[in-house]
């Protein structure tokens, strides 16, 4: 179950910056080295890697490479995922990583090259292995200096989704026959246009929306819309920038919790149809019962149970007619409890996709719901495990007991934080219970 055995952080977690392989004297485009107002620009005085006098010296010939600076990195908290919009749908965030640094050399005030806007990657990489975990840009940075010199530096870096919700498209044309589009096509369409793919990982969700023809659009309600109408989650892939879009996993077709070896897999029909969970991978289960197979060990965990995130009376109406909605009702829990309610706009076709929206978001739980889990991801015998490559739209198990206490269910991986510092690397998943 581990990714790699013998794991040392220090040798084997990689944290890369795309940095020109010479920093000294470079010219920033643009930039002022001394901060007046002689800029170096493009207005012809000079050409960048080409020599104006013939000979081999080139303005900005300098390689830009990925440099590892992990012997600097004291600390990395790396996250990718999302929240959950009022107990009914995802809603996506910019993964994010914080990194904390110390030393002159790519010190901003000292390097000019080490910028916002630089890329970050953060890799494991030993022997034949290499997997890219996280990657990004440089969003800010603040350093911090104290009386004998020492300095401090704090970077934040987002992935390319906070660019995708700040771009704007020349075009956003989903016309065709049919007068609608999947939300995987209209992911597609906004993929292409922002100069990308879906990612391979990527599985078809139900669900319909009105074909339509923009120009000069930001498309981040598009992208919202898409993941509404089709109950999936999205994220962006850590090695590839692409765009993953995955169903939320059906609850009603999961199995009873596995007892002792017992365990499903993704990809595999539970009911032997054609309705599937996913990529193929075991559900790993964390708790405190070690006879599980595939199973990690849990550090903390975290559960709720709120009037806010429970609702017996639900209306889904149509975006193009208000007059036209869908009403589900639990008659039983509003004469227990009263009612509680809550409406939704959904942006689809007709009365028959608001009729299968509805019962399917519908089924709820007062329980104590499990929102947060956590495992150590280097474990005690010094091996990486699985948590290290958790990523949204997951299922995972949870599987403790405490005396007469007991949680043993399946829930969604809607977020991942991994902890990281030269010693030990701990893993915390947000997670849904849908119904």
């Amino acid at each position: 179950m581990s990714v790699i055995s013998d794991f040392d952080i220090a040798t084997d977690l990689k944290v890369e910056f795309l940095l020109p392989e010479e920093s000294e004297n470079l010219f920033i485009v643009g930039i002022s080295k001394l901060g007046g107002t002689d800029l170096l620009n493009s207005g012809g005085a000079f050409v960048i890697g080409e020599s104006l006098l013939g000979g081999t010296d080139l303005l900005g010939a300098s390689a830009i490479t990925w440099q590892n600076l992990s012997c600097q990195v004291s600390q990395a908290q790396l996250s990718i995922g999302g929240s959950v919009k009022d107990q009914l749908y995802f809603q996506p965030e910019p993964a994010q990583a914080s990194l904390t640094l110390q030393g002159y050399t790519f010190d901003p005030n000292n390097n000019a090259s080490f910028r916002p806007g630089v890329g970050v990657r953060v890799k494991l990489e030993k022997e034949d292995y290499s997997q890219i975990i996280w990657r990004g840009v440089i969003d800010t940075i603040n350093a911090t200096y104290d009386a004998d010199g020492n300095n401090l530096m704090r970077l934040t870096a987002i992935d390319d989704m906070k660019r995708l919700f700040n771009t704007r498209l020349a075009e956003f044309d989903s016309e065709n026959e049919d007068n609608y589009v999947t939300p995987y096509e209209q992911l597609e369409l906004i993929a292409e246009q922002f100069g990308t793919h879906m990612n391979a990982a990527s599985i078809e969700t139900p669900g319909k929306i009105p074909s339509t023809l923009v120009t000069d659009v930001i498309p981040n309600n598009l992208v919202y819309e898409a993941i509404q109408v089709g109950l999936g989650l999205f994220w962006l892939d850590p090695e590839t920038q692409e765009f993953v879009l995955v169903p939320r996993p059906d609850s009603s077709i999961l199995p009873d919790f596995p007892v002792g070896a017992g365990y499903f897999t993704l990809g595999q029909s539970l009911l032997g149809g054609q309705d599937v969970l996913g990529s193929g991978d075991p559900v790993y289960t964390i708790g405190n019962d070690h006879d599980q197979l595939y199973h990690l060990c849990m550090t903390d965990l975290d559960t709720t149970s709120s009037d806010d995130e429970v609702f017996n009376s639900l209306k889904v109406e149509l975006q193009s007619d208000s007059a036209t909605y869908e009403l589900v009702e639990n008659a039983d829990s509003i004469q227990l409890y009263g009612k509680f309610a809550t409406d939704v706009t959904l942006n689809t076709t007709d009365s028959t996709e608001l009729s299968r929206w509805a019962n399917a978001v519908f089924t709820q739980s007062p329980t104590a719901l499990v929102r947060q889990v956590g495992t150590k991801t280097k474990d005690l015998q010094g091996n990486l495990t699985e948590a290290a490559l958790f990523l949204p739209g997951s299922l995972v198990g949870v599987d403790y007991t405490r005396g007469s206490f007991e949680i043993k269910d399946y829930y969604t991986i809607t977020k991942v934080v991994h902890s990281i510092d030269v010693n030990n690397w701990f893993t915390t998943i947000d997670t849904w219970k849908e119904g």
